[in-house]
């Protein structure tokens, strides 16, 4: 079993500021990393989030991913069951893991493996 840790990139694609944005990522059902940022710019790549996962015999689980935020008065998320499988080559390269988000979708994409795309909608 390995243990990894990646940092995690977010970027704002949403055409405009974006304030109270919280990213979480969760790993299985016992290990949660959340970051929230009260102020975003569009167009601004944010960091100081990192995906903490493991990999091997007995503890390969589900990468979930979420967010919520805010944008021109209106309060958007996504499904809270949205997931993307970190992988042992996305821990020995390093990362990043780069989240990109607008109005209408988030997708992650993993260093090494591929991505995946989820609708983004307003609450």
């Amino acid at each position: 079993m390995a243990e990894w840790t990646l940092p995690v990139k977010v970027t704002n694609n949403c055409g405009a500021e974006v304030t109270d944005l919280k990213v979480e990522h969760r790993y299985d059902t016992d290990h949660y990393d959340k970051k929230e940022w009260s102020v975003v710019a569009d167009g601004q790549v944010l960091t100081g989030l990192s995906a903490k996962f493991w990999t091997g015999f007995l503890r390969t689980g589900v990468d979930y991913w979420w967010l919520k935020f805010t944008c021109e008065g209106k309060k958007y998320t996504c499904k809270g069951d949205f997931y993307c499988y970190l992988t042992a080559g996305d821990g020995e390269s390093g990362g990043p893991v780069m989240i990109t988000f607008s109005r209408g979708s988030m997708t992650v994409n993993p260093p090494k493996s591929s991505s995946c795309q989820v609708t983004v909608y307003e609450a």
